[in-house]
């Protein structure tokens, strides 16, 4: 199968792929309204616009660095994921989208977060000695949370690291835990142009062999940024048979390259593993 992920809703309503995913909540804290027919992208705790309006909601590590943009290794601003009032009002816009549902950002901003007051004190008050425990439970709380809310499929979006304990460590998240919550992950392996693409193809086989055993699909989002067709079917046929679904993020002046590569893929039926001489 075969989609496209975009935040433009005359590209989202085009025949280009099998199905859409449209942007309704982004990182830059931008909301627009759920376009029916389409799955609905939901930035999490990535909040820009909230975390530059209140900083006070950012996550904050222990030297008092708060999750900006301006901050090292931070593209966008970090809400703290135990912040009530603002995973209620999350929770309760979750609630009034019908269909499918794609999440981003589910985790903690890095493995030093959250180290603010609220955090330190629930860690204190929990049953787990381990902070990455307790982290991973306050997330998996969340997505079961919002899994309740959802009338149509859940996905979940993962940081492309397969490796088994990784993931928790780094964001408190639990691949297996959240499992039993959603009916997808999503992972996105993107990068302009894919000069080089074994490390695309080995993630994939890895996350593939992660979810082997668990009743969960796989999607594989790929970049159609930068890139010719031709060079972005050969990309896809290295990842495509560790996959259900490959999902294209693609921009207007992107389209005609994600159409074509969707045509040509189709025409060569092209499900075989491809490896590099």
């Amino acid at each position: 199968m075969y989609a496209i992920l975009t935040d433009d809703r005359g590209l989202a309503r085009s025949d280009v792929g099998d199905r859409s995913y449209f942007f309704t909540e982004s990182v830059e804290g931008n909301r627009r309204e759920p376009l029916e027919g389409t799955i609905s992208s939901v930035a999490c705790w990535g909040d820009t616009a909230t975390v530059r309006d209140e900083p006070e909601r950012a996550a904050v590590d222990a030297d008092g660095t708060r999750a900006t943009p301006d901050a090292e290794g931070h593209h966008w601003g970090t809400v703290c994921p135990t912040d009530p009032d603002y995973r209620e009002g999350l929770l309760e816009r979750i609630g009034e989208i019908e269909g499918d549902v794609r999440l981003t950002t589910i985790g903690f901003p890095g493995a030093e977060f959250c180290r603010c007051e609220r955090c330190d004190s629930r860690f204190e008050a929990s049953e787990y000695d381990e902070r990455d425990a307790w982290r991973a439970a306050v997330l998996t709380a969340f997505v079961a949370a919002v899994a309740r809310r959802v009338d149509g499929d859940l996905v979940a979006t993962l940081y492309p690291d397969p490796y088994p304990g990784n993931l928790r460590s780094r964001a408190g998240l639990d691949p297996e835990a959240l499992a039993a919550h959603v009916d997808g992950v999503l992972v996105p392996l993107c990068d302009p142009g894919y000069g080089t693409s074994y490390w695309v193809e080995s993630l994939a086989r890895g996350f593939a062999r992660r979810f082997a055993d668990l009743e969960v699909s796989l999607s594989i989002q790929l970049s159609g940024a930068e890139i010719d067709p031709e060079r972005l079917v050969d990309v896809t046929r290295r990842v495509r048979p560790h996959a259900d679904e490959i999902v294209y993020g693609t921009h207007p002046e992107d389209v005609e390259t994600v159409r074509e590569t969707v045509d040509r893929l189709r025409e060569r039926d092209a499900f075989a593993p491809v490896r590099e001489g």
